[in-house]
């Protein structure tokens, strides 16, 4: 678990004895695909790094709809708000592809924070992170339109997530076209559409999988 912990861009600075001292307090979890890991509105109870897989963050919406927040990957910690406090998970955390944690308590994890200052500038800078891009969906939502939008979804997506290939970058998708309608607002039907006119016109590919763009600079 050590190498692991070393490789989380939290942890990557810490001294082996502040890593020692974090090993004491984490534990490993893992799940499958679908499960969830917690609920919108219970009672925090922890904080998660992803040592693989992947997992969406979603809030149902007043008609029963899911609405993507974030997905998240290999490193990444969760969820970014509640701490020093009593709120509850602000969503729903579910796991897409198969999925190992590892998990803290959240009150060994505050504490952990009170004693390293230089840790909870790193989360606060996370949690900023976070901050400005809900900002830029809002102002997305404000300013351009579905097609705009979906394009911008695809591009942020391809620089977290894509991985090189030889014709170009490929994007392992674990959203189905409804959590990126969803995520965009508007229905599966039109993502459908969009998905096929980029194919038409040679910028993508759609495999069973993902989606191979040939060149990201051709969405925008």
């Amino acid at each position: 678990m050590r190498k692991v912990i070393m490789n989380i861009p939290l942890f990557k600075h810490l001294t082996n004895q502040e890593i020692d001292e974090l090993l004491l307090i984490t534990h490993e979890r893992r799940y499958k695909k679908r499960m969830v890991i917690f609920m919108e509105g219970e009672q925090r109870e922890a904080v998660y790094f992803i040592k693989y897989g992947s997992v969406k963050a979603y809030k149902i919406d007043e008609e029963g709809n899911k609405q993507v927040i974030s997905l998240l990957k290999e490193g990444d910690m969760f969820p970014h708000v509640g701490f020093f406090d009593q709120s509850p998970y602000p969503a729903t955390a579910e796991v897409v592809s198969d999925t190992e944690l590892l998990v803290i308590r959240i009150k060994d994890f505050e504490q952990l924070l009170l004693k390293r200052p230089q840790m909870s500038i790193k989360v606060m800078t996370v949690m900023g992170q976070k901050i400005i891009d809900l900002q830029n969906r809002i102002q997305d939502f404000i300013s351009k339109d579905v097609q705009q939008r979906f394009i911008q979804v695809i591009i942020k997506m391809a620089s977290e997530h894509g991985k090189k290939h030889e014709k170009g970058i490929y994007l392992e998708v674990p959203l189905t076209n409804q959590d990126f309608a969803n995520m965009v607002g508007t229905t599966r039907e039109t993502v459908n559409r969009m998905l096929t006119q980029l194919r038409k016109r040679k910028v993508i590919h759609l495999e069973r999988d993902g989606i191979l763009i040939y060149n990201i600079n051709d969405l925008s």
